[in-house]
């Protein structure tokens, strides 16, 4: 941290320019430790296990805004516009009553996560359990943690469910058949071709079922909700 605060002040390397927050965040995402691979091995999980040394880049799951984000974007339908009005997915409270969600998923809803007005002791009644701070305490750092909670939260709400079946009939809009429908979804949700072995199994659920449950499969696994 000391060197951090030397180089922020008086930066050594030609490309940063002195109290740049940009050149820092630069330099940081381009060190060694910053792009370590994720993926275990033998040797480090039995000398260091906790990366204390960062010899791995730790697995983090992204926060309630960024999934709910993401599956918006997969669909085509964030509206990315800054700035503006907030909006709400509660009622308006009377007198003496308590805040209540009444739509959390409707066209209103469809902007960053970052413009949705909160009230104390409102439960989205989804991302809540995704360690969603409460408005109504003093918080000074997110806790993050993995429940039941949450995959039962990315597989049944009405908002994955919506918002999946928006995201397969993109992905059938803009293919030919179902095996290009199948690839466009993980493109749309992971951000990468699948596997034949993936494009196989999809396809064979696809047949059964609906390319719906394909995205809601996808939007509920590890790749999705967590960085490597």
């Amino acid at each position: 941290l000391d060197w951090l605060a030397a180089e922020f002040v008086e930066p050594t390397t030609p490309a940063s320019k002195p109290w740049s927050t940009k050149s820092l965040i630069r330099l940081l995402v381009l060190s060694d430790a910053f792009q370590q691979s994720s993926k275990p091995s033998e040797i480090g999980l039995n000398k260091d296990p906790d990366s204390a040394l960062l010899w791995r880049f730790p697995p983090k799951r992204v926060e309630a805004e960024v999934i709910r984000d993401s599956i918006l974007l997969a669909s085509g339908l964030l509206d990315r516009k800054i700035g503006g009005r907030s909006y709400r997915i509660h009622n308006v409270k009377k007198t003496y009553a308590q805040w209540e969600v009444v739509d959390n998923f409707g066209p209103h809803t469809w902007r960053r996560m970052l413009y949705q007005e909160r009230m104390r002791r409102v439960d989205d009644k989804m991302f809540t359990s995704f360690d969603f701070p409460d408005c109504g305490q003093v918080s000074a750092k997110r806790p993050v943690s993995t429940t039941p909670l949450q995959a039962l939260n990315l597989m049944n709400s009405d908002f994955v469910i919506d918002q999946s079946r928006r995201i397969a009939a993109r992905a059938q809009t803009e293919t030919k058949n179902k095996s290009d429908a199948v690839k466009r979804c993980f493109e749309l949700l992971l951000g990468r071709p699948p596997t034949e072995q993936e494009i196989s199994d999809c396809l064979e659920s696809a047949r059964t079922n609906e390319l719906l449950l394909v995205c809601r499969a996808l939007i509920n696994s590890n790749e999705f909700a967590f960085l490597p």
